[in-house]
């Protein structure tokens, strides 16, 4: 949280949060999707046969945009993710900041951590994950009446 200070709050600290997150999805999302097409497959008739015959499979049908399919539910996810962490810590801080110096202890500094850590798996996480596998699995398998925006069958 080295980019959060004591003077950050409220809505500069959500939006920051919020861009962090979503940028660095946005980056790094077609191996996300590709880590989750070779969980999801056949374990007796897989269907890629590693990392690059997945890229290479899904690019050679869908194009660039097949390694983006269900990607915005990862980005505003991810988004929502860091938001959450970075409110937290930014909260939890300000309680337990020394009031004189307004600095926090290295135990301080470890528990608003784990505090924001624990905020962001309980609020963000865990809902994120399960709504983006379950999409993944879905478009992989043409099944389900839910496709988020930006899924292709």
């Amino acid at each position: 949280m080295a980019f959060v200070t004591k003077k950050d709050t409220g809505l500069k600290t959500i939006i920051k949060g919020f861009l962090t997150g979503g940028t660095q999805a946005a980056i790094t999302y077609p191996t996300e999707f590709v880590k989750t097409q070779l969980q999801l497959q056949s374990k007796t008739a897989p269907e890629y046969s590693g990392i690059a015959d997945c890229f290479k499979k899904v690019y050679a049908k869908h194009g660039m945009g097949g390694l983006y399919a269900g990607a915005p539910v990862r980005i505003i996810g991810a988004g929502f993710q860091q938001m959450f962490r970075w409110g937290a810590y930014t909260n939890l801080a300000g309680v337990a900041r020394d009031p004189a110096t307004g600095k926090l202890s290295p135990l301080m500094t470890t528990l608003c951590g784990l505090g924001a850590g624990i905020c962001e798996a309980v609020c963000a996480v865990t809902p994120v994950e399960t709504l983006k596998t379950r999409v993944n699995d879905d478009m992989r398998r043409g099944t389900g009446n839910y496709k988020a925006p930006g899924t292709r069958s």
